[in-house]
């Protein structure tokens, strides 16, 4: 039975399995996502750091599920965003995965464990959580950096659409440092957070500036 497509960027399951081969941009990603937790794990956080949520490690079922269903061919176009808060893919194993959005809309739903060191104000209730999301350190930066350089030749990305201007920052000096000789454009596009100043109508802000730089074209079936 094919997935419903939600744009032109996912493939179906027909398609994906017709291959009869296994989807190795997938397996070579989900390394890569270990290959980061692997530098993480020698990372020394500040003293004053008591928690840190792993999303891809305590809540790898389902993120395993997104990666092996969506993450399966190369991307021409990667939105590259950052969103901190504890309702979404903390919950969930799904970047940006608002509970509803994950279940309802992409369908994937999945058991989620516990990080070991639970904050008791940001429960990780997985799928069961009834809460719905809003919304300088140079070591760790040399950590993430290459990652997201590495993420972006196995997809053979040719534009990335930073989201916010930190990530527009950390895209550039990525690019600039790991990958000098790229052909790879970063387009900004303000971030959704209502803490974002003039950010009244994100919505059409948005659409008007994906249109701006002829990007709807890739959404189309």
């Amino acid at each position: 039975m094919a997935l419903d497509v939600k744009s032109s960027f996912f493939t179906t399951e027909t398609e994906k399995l017709g291959s009869g081969k296994p989807n190795s941009i997938s397996e070579e990603y989900l390394e890569i996502v270990d290959e980061l937790n692997d530098s993480l794990r020698e990372f020394n956080l500040p003293a004053a750091v008591k928690c840190v949520y792993n999303p891809t490690i305590y809540a790898r079922q389902t993120f395993e599920m997104y990666v092996r269903k969506y993450c399966n061919t190369k991307k021409s176009i990667m939105f590259f965003g950052m969103n901190p808060g504890p309702w979404g893919m903390s919950q969930t194993g799904v970047p940006f995965g608002e509970i509803s959005s994950v279940r309802d809309w992409l369908g994937i739903e999945g058991p989620v464990s516990k990080p070991c060191n639970e904050i008791r104000e940001r429960p990780v209730n997985g799928f069961a959580c009834t809460r719905t999301e809003v919304s300088e350190m140079e070591g760790l930066y040399n950590i993430c950096d290459p990652i997201l350089v590495k993420v972006l030749k196995l997809y053979e990305v040719e534009i990335v659409v930073a989201i916010g201007k930190f990530c527009e920052t950390r895209a550039q000096k990525a690019l600039k440092k790991y990958m000098p000789c790229n052909n790879i454009k970063i387009l900004y596009l303000s971030h959704p957070s209502p803490r974002t100043v003039n950010n009244n109508n994100w919505d059409q802000k948005a659409l008007e500036q994906l249109t701006a730089h002829d990007l709807l074209k890739y959404y189309k079936k």
